[in-house]
């Protein structure tokens, strides 16, 4: 008798225990399914981001910006879904991957082997020569931060326009002293002149020396600015310049920059190194304010400069943008750009995200080239061994399509 009722305890027990197993795993599946569903929402809303301006409503910004770090977590998440054999979950996550293949590529292309190989044209069984150039863009940081009052000190950033060997080369953020006894416009300008013959240098409206410059090897045949208002931060020259008998349309541009106060800056550091919910708080009401007028700003930009290129861009003339753009491949001003019938050359021939801006553990590609159909990228390149400023250089090669 007393066997039987053991038996009946032990037999409810692990009827109790199996309904408790069962709860767990359908609980679990449930959370799995339910935290897929809702990273796979926020990958698709973050890769389609720069569908909507900024001045329309500026938190799809936001999730473009970290499209980077989304992405990542759900390659993460795929290994978890992988080893925990949740297979529907995995299915949709794999759907999803589908949807954002084309941003994500954009984002982090994988060119193994570099560019496409250089192109040879024929005509009639002869070769026909297809002329290249070399385009090199550096947002300086001020030349570096370099004590540009003291005439004895040297400055790297000439060395390393220097050792570019670019036919062009456009610089951001160029400075120079105004006194006497430091480094002028005209000595910079001397210590470049017998690579570059050619030479334009345009101030921002606060500040008679500092700008954007652009060398070159080839002659500046029209230079004009693209907003001619002279206010705020947007500084951007639309050259035409003569290549090797070809007249390339080039845009030097710096668009508005994030101005993050210090204080909010320094938050941001501590935060990334030791997460706490209050910072995260302090941090949504100042710097994200800042980011949301920079978005703003930007797009407001990027809307002048696309009617100046329709305007003065003739139809046909190969076209090339580069500088500092302040915004990520995955940004409604990036889009915009590419609207107009521009290639993101990184995305055409570049590896990895290729990372430009560094600094305040804030790194992503906000310094880019776009090029039109009349120019083909053979390379480029992030030049990370110079670290004179808070960006990388960039450098590309084209070819330049004969008509």
């Amino acid at each position: 008798m007393a066997k039987s009722k053991s038996k009946a305890q032990g037999k409810k027990a692990n009827k109790g225990l199996s309904l408790l197993g069962s709860i767990f795993k359908w609980a679990f599946r449930s959370v799995m399914a339910m935290l897929t569903v809702c990273l796979c929402l926020i990958l698709i809303a973050s890769a389609y981001s720069d569908l909507i301006r900024p001045t329309f409503w500026v938190i799809p910004s936001f999730l473009g910006i970290a499209f980077g770090a989304i992405l990542l977590v759900g390659i993460i998440w795929f290994v978890v879904l992988l080893i925990t054999r949740r297979w529907h979950s995995l299915l949709l996550l794999c759907a999803t991957f589908a949807i954002v293949a084309v941003p994500a590529w954009r984002y982090c292309p994988l060119h193994f082997k570099g560019g496409p190989e250089p192109l040879t044209l024929t005509d009639n069984g002869e070769e026909i020569k297809v002329d290249s150039v070399r385009v090199f863009s550096f947002n300086t940081n001020i030349m570096g931060q370099s004590h540009l009052s003291r005439v004895k000190e040297h400055i790297p950033v000439i060395d390393v326009v220097r050792k570019s060997k670019a036919d062009i080369v456009c610089m951001q953020e160029y400075s120079f002293s105004l006194g006497k006894n430091g480094h002028t416009e005209q000595e910079l300008r001397e210590e470049l002149a017998d690579l570059y013959p050619y030479y334009d240098f345009t101030p921002l409206d606060r500040s008679k020396r500092l700008g954007i410059a652009t060398y070159s090897k080839y002659p500046i045949r029209k230079a004009t600015r693209v907003d001619k208002r002279k206010t705020g931060y947007f500084s951007a020259m639309y050259y035409q310049i003569d290549v090797k008998g070809h007249t390339l349309g080039l845009v030097n541009m710096h668009l508005h920059i994030t101005m993050i106060d210090p204080k909010d800056r320094l938050l941001y550091e501590e935060m990334i190194e030791r997460f706490e919910v209050d910072s995260l708080q302090r941090i949504r009401s100042g710097m994200m304010r800042s980011l949301a007028q920079s978005y703003r700003l930007r797009s407001a930009e990027v809307t002048m400069l696309r009617q100046f290129l329709l305007n003065h861009h003739p139809e046909g003339m190969p076209l090339l943008l580069c500088g500092d753009m302040n915004d990520t491949p995955v940004s409604y001003c990036h889009r915009a750009l590419r609207q107009m019938g521009l290639t993101d050359t990184w995305q055409e021939c570049g590896f990895g995200p290729g990372i430009t801006f560094r600094a305040h553990h804030f790194w992503f590609r906000i310094d880019h080239m776009l090029h039109d159909e009349h120019l083909r990228p053979l390379c480029m390149k992030v030049r990370r061994d110079v670290t004179l400023s808070d960006h990388y250089p960039i450098e590309a090669t084209f070819q330049i399509l004969p008509q």
